[in-house]
């Protein structure tokens, strides 16, 4: 474990500067929250809520900021992986610094509302507040443009400057003089004024360059997606400060506010975490191994300094604020413990945002709906600050819940990588038949003396109809004398395929097929319930037609099948579910005997994930998905009694590869990935059991 965390170090941004921009964070936390320690006690509760509610308003007005940010970090990142020019930073500023100017006249237009509803005491305010967003619009494009290219040094130094040279000190001092709350409001203009000077420094060969015929080369959607992600979790961050300000008295207000700003230790590092971790989330647009392997480590680290934050905060409220804020605010101490929770799951949420996004997947805007249920909330109940914290608490708890499955695919382990060796067994194949117009993969397990014959007749049947074919014979783990006998009697068109452990029939089938070369590939049971003859039929319709599929149907109306009455009633059953949960064309799906054309089969193999009987399934579920709906069924003719049996265990578990297929389908959206990896592992390469008898 510890050498796979330095290993993940030592490749990740943290090794190119990501470790000081984390520390740097750390030190910037802490001197904004000494900030507000020292103007608390300087203001009293009714100036600091006045105070607490502007800095909460002007975290909600940088949404736009942070996801412009956030959109040329991602940009910029995808354009270097990609070698090509990274975005002009001239052309951003001048149309970003027309936005800003327009802002900052908007908000002073609108001042006087503004004012009233926060019940500010003074208009100034407002004016000050409008002057801080020119230079936070500037200073969002560089560092954008700075952490996308992984220079997170600058960064971090412009951020420790404008914190502790601009707000700390210049705040704490003109407070001091008397200023109140528009000196303390001011200061943060001051930082924000220092950091954009500083990023400007670093970058203005860049600014001051003219890249004629050149764009921006910022995506409208991506931006736009950006500003409504992190828009939605900023205000959900935030609004309970602002409403709080607006429902109770100015003493409750100052009290809910230094309740919130001691519940943001819990956020100190998630938001440092996913700054860092968003270039590595945007390769491969999320569905890389690079991604998820950051998204792992990043949500791992996330969690547990938000739940080691949230337990000292929630364990010790009192002590926090009086150590924070005086004895004066001590009434807040319940409301701590309910925003710390609060706190520790939105450091996760921040998190899960900057995943989604670098996805472009509409579940980055997920906090939204957090946003809507807290004001609704709120509005009906906001008679205390408990009431107030309680309604963001539960809001907060349904956007995380939908975020983390919206991510559960990438959590995971890739699905599609073999979790056991595949051991070569010798084939009575000389060599690789080229220019093969069909392949059958015959998948089996401990199916006794009956292998032999049925691989015997398969080999006949194809040998009669004129095809160049191949027959590829898997064992899925069997233990019994099955293979032996079946490679004595084979042939020069048989290739056998060996598991080292039973895996499943779904998981035999994908092994088979990768290595299957024909134009055409199928695959029928082994047990021989489906005669091998069945197989002409399928090859009249391929060489009549260009099917996409072509599956056999027992519900086929020309079908002679000896059907039990027990199984005939588990089919039905199991169709009319298929087609409720997936609304399939396909009367059908299990029947084990099909033919697919190898461009279908090339596009849908690497989604597959179901190692069981619900492989079939899944076949017809990405093709359907995939737009591939030329699909045949045939009928088939069984005459003899099925010799496999189903088991309540047998059932159980096909429901639930069902329902996991419906959960990856409509859920997770698993198989609407543009981005495939489709190389085969090394432990499916060793198998090719080739070619020498």
């Amino acid at each position: 474990m510890i050498d796979r965390i330095r290993q993940f170090l030592a490749s990740s941004a943290f090794a190119r500067g990501g470790l000081s921009f984390l520390i740097a964070t750390m030190v910037v936390n802490l001197s904004n929250f000494v900030f507000h320690m020292v103007i608390s006690r300087l203001l009293g509760p009714s100036d600091y809520g006045e105070l607490g509610s502007l800095l909460n308003l002007m975290v909600i007005f940088t949404v736009p900021l942070g996801a412009l940010q956030a959109a040329i970090t991602h940009a910029e990142a995808s354009r270097r992986q990609a070698n090509r020019p990274g975005v002009n930073v001239s052309r951003l500023l001048g149309r970003t610094a027309l936005l800003g100017a327009f802002g900052t006249i908007m908000i002073i237009v609108f001042g006087p509302i503004l004012a009233s509803f926060l019940h500010l005491g003074s208009f100034w305010l407002v004016v000050v507040l409008a002057l801080w967003l020119l230079p936070s619009v500037l200073g969002a494009v560089l560092q954008g443009v700075l952490i996308g290219r992984l220079r997170f040094g600058p960064v971090a130094v412009a951020s420790l400057l404008g914190s502790v040279l601009g707000r700390l000190a210049f705040g704490v001092v003109f407070v001091e003089l008397g200023g109140g709350v528009l000196a303390a409001l001011s200061a943060s203009v001051f930082a924000q004024v220092i950091v954009t000077c500083i990023v400007g420094g670093v970058l203005v060969r860049e600014i001051f360059a003219r890249r004629r015929g050149i764009g921006s080369g910022i995506e409208l959607r991506g931006s736009v997606l950006a500003i409504l992600a992190l828009g939605g979790f900023w205000v959900l961050s935030s609004e309970d400060t602002v409403l709080a300000r607006h429902f109770l008295s100015g003493h409750d207000a100052g009290i809910y506010a230094a309740s919130a700003t001691a519940g943001r230790i819990a956020l100190f590092l998630p938001g440092a975490i996913a700054t860092i971790a968003f270039p590595q989330f945007s390769v491969g647009r999320g569905m890389s191994e690079v991604a998820r392997r950051a998204l792992r480590w990043s949500l791992l680290a996330t969690a547990g300094v938000g739940l080691a934050a949230t337990v000292v905060l929630a364990a010790l409220p009192s002590l926090v604020i009086e150590l924070l804020f005086g004895s004066s605010y001590l009434a807040g101490a319940d409301i701590l413990r309910l925003l710390a929770l609060e706190a520790g799951m939105l450091g996760i949420a921040s998190l899960l945002t900057f995943f989604h996004l670098a996805r472009g997947a509409l579940a980055s805007l997920v906090p939204w709906v957090g946003v809507v249920l807290a004001v609704v909330g709120i509005d009906l109940f906001h008679g205390s600050g408990i009431a107030i914290a309680g309604v963001m608490v539960a809001a907060t708890v349904v956007v995380l819940a939908v975020m983390l499955i919206g991510a559960a695919n990438a959590l995971l382990r890739d699905p599609l990588t073999p979790a056991v060796e595949i051991v070569a067994q010798p084939s009575t194949c000389a060599e690789r038949v080229e220019g093969i117009d069909l392949s059958i993969v015959v998948p089996y397990y401990n199916p006794g003396s009956v292998l032999a014959r049925h691989l015997r007749s398969i080999e006949d049947v194809l040998c009669a109809s004129g095809l160049a074919f191949e027959v590829i014979a898997v064992s899925d783990g069997s233990t019994d004398e099955s293979t032996s006998e079946a490679i004595a009697c084979g042939s020069g068109d048989l290739r056998f395929l060996q598991l080292g452990e039973n895996c499943g029939k779904g998981y035999a089938l994908r092994v088979g097929l990768a290595e299957a070369k024909g134009r055409y590939l199928g695959f029928i049971d082994a047990d021989g319930d489906i005669p091998a003859e069945q197989l002409l039929q399928f090859i009249k319709v391929i060489s009549s037609t260009e099917p996409d599929i072509v599956s056999g149907s027992k519900r086929h109306p020309d079908s002679d099948v000896y059907y039990p009455v027990l199984r005939r009633i588990y089919s039905w059953g199991y169709q009319q579910l298929i087609w409720v949960l997936f609304h399939l064309k396909v009367r059908d799906t299990q029947t084990g005997i099909k033919v697919i054309r190898r461009q279908v089969l090339e596009a849908i193999l690497p989604l597959t994930v179901e190692k069981r009987f619900a492989f079939d399934l899944e076949l017809f579920v990405v093709a359907r998905r995939l737009g591939f709906h030329n699909i045949v069924e045939v009928p088939v003719t069984i005459k003899q009694r099925f010799t496999s049996t189903i088991s309540l265990r047998a059932v159980k578990g096909m429901l639930l590869d069902t329902f996991g297929i419906f959960y990856r389908l409509r859920l997770l959206h698993y198989y609407d990935r543009s981005v495939v990896q489709v190389e085969v592992t090394p432990a499916m390469k060793s198998p090719v059991a080739g070619g020498e008898s």
